[in-house]
């Protein structure tokens, strides 16, 4: 058997071994879910469900903060929502749906991110869909701030640190910014066995929530009603 035989296998195991976890921790989070209807329409959100369970799951989310202005949590995944939308409407070539639903999205995202600049959650979140939405978008200067913002706050837990680093990365990569990335996948792969496997998406869709963020980003960030 050869090294890179060896390796593959290797990773192949490491990468069913985090799946398992991230399987576990999100059956926690639905059952958690039950009681907190925010969360329950956020986690529909994440899994790109069927368009009219996407639709209900994002107007839920609007009649939320609606009702509670000072909840961003609402606000951000109501953007979520509406860019995952956005993408449906693309594929189905209806263009102007996917504009306007693409435009609220990143409204609600901004805003949220930006009604309280310290709260790295909101920060985070909204680097987490910017760093891997298309150049086009013209997002990936925002997702370097944000990212910027939370390499330098020490709130941010250590575990995920290799998340941060693979989106500047590739948010570096839509901005043109080739030898600052270069640098940034080099140095992804040596941290630690997570960054290994993260650093093998360089050209792949933006990787599932880890068990770190559903733990220390989601839950706080859904609980935190005001």
């Amino acid at each position: 058997m050869t090294f890179s035989t060896c390796k593959g296998i290797t990773l192949a195991v490491l990468l069913l071994v985090t799946s398992v976890t991230q399987a576990t921790t999100l059956e926690q989070m639905k059952q958690r879910a039950q009681s907190n209807p925010v969360l329950n329409a956020v986690l529909t959100i994440k899994t790109q469900s069927a368009i009219n369970e996407l639709g209900n799951a994002t107007a839920f989310l609007e009649d939320v903060f609606e009702e509670k202005p000072d909840y961003p949590a609402a606000k951000i995944f109501y953007g979520y929502g509406q860019l995952f939308m956005a993408t449906h409407y693309l594929s189905k070539k209806n263009y102007l749906k996917a504009a306007e639903s693409s435009k609220l999205g990143f409204f609600y995202m901004d805003e949220a991110a930006e009604t309280d600049e310290d709260n790295w959650r909101m920060r985070y979140l909204r680097a987490r869909m910017d760093a891997f939405v298309p150049a086009s978008n013209g997002r990936c200067v925002i997702a370097l701030k944000d990212i910027a913002y939370l390499q330098a706050t020490t709130e941010v837990p250590v575990s995920l640190k290799p998340m941060l680093l693979l989106m500047s990365a590739r948010a570096n990569m839509e901005c043109k910014h080739l030898d600052v990335a270069e640098k940034e996948w080099a140095s992804l792969s040596q941290l630690g066995e997570e960054g290994k496997q993260l650093s093998l998406l360089r050209n792949q869709p933006a990787p599932e929530w880890s068990e770190s963020e559903l733990t220390s980003v989601i839950l706080p960030a859904t609980e935190a009603t005001p």
